[in-house]
């Protein structure tokens, strides 16, 4: 598999493929929002909400920020397998 597959990669890997190749997780093209750094514990996601986020009063839905914030609490969450298997065995 190469880094164009993201099930080539455990889950660090895959942020490294996607900021090296450009490519974002597809709710970040659908809400406009992207990942721009990452380390192990630590996800920075920007968007710039448009219309089409918007709620009937005119606001941003605050189904925009839930959606960044889930996607940098998950993406933040994620760890190498080397980490997750030290884990494992550890309990």
């Amino acid at each position: 598999m190469t880094a164009d597959h993201p099930t080539a990669h455990d889950g660090l890997g895959q942020l490294a493929a996607m900021m090296a190749t450009g490519r974002q997780p597809p709710i970040g093209e659908t809400m406009n929002f992207a990942l721009v750094e990452f380390e192990r514990g630590r996800a920075v996601f920007e968007g710039e909400p448009d219309h089409s986020v918007y709620n009937p009063i005119g606001s941003v839905h605050g189904g925009y920020a839930a959606t960044l914030l889930d996607s940098a609490c998950g993406s933040r969450c994620i760890r190498s397998s080397a980490s997750a298997r030290a884990i494992r065995r550890s309990n």
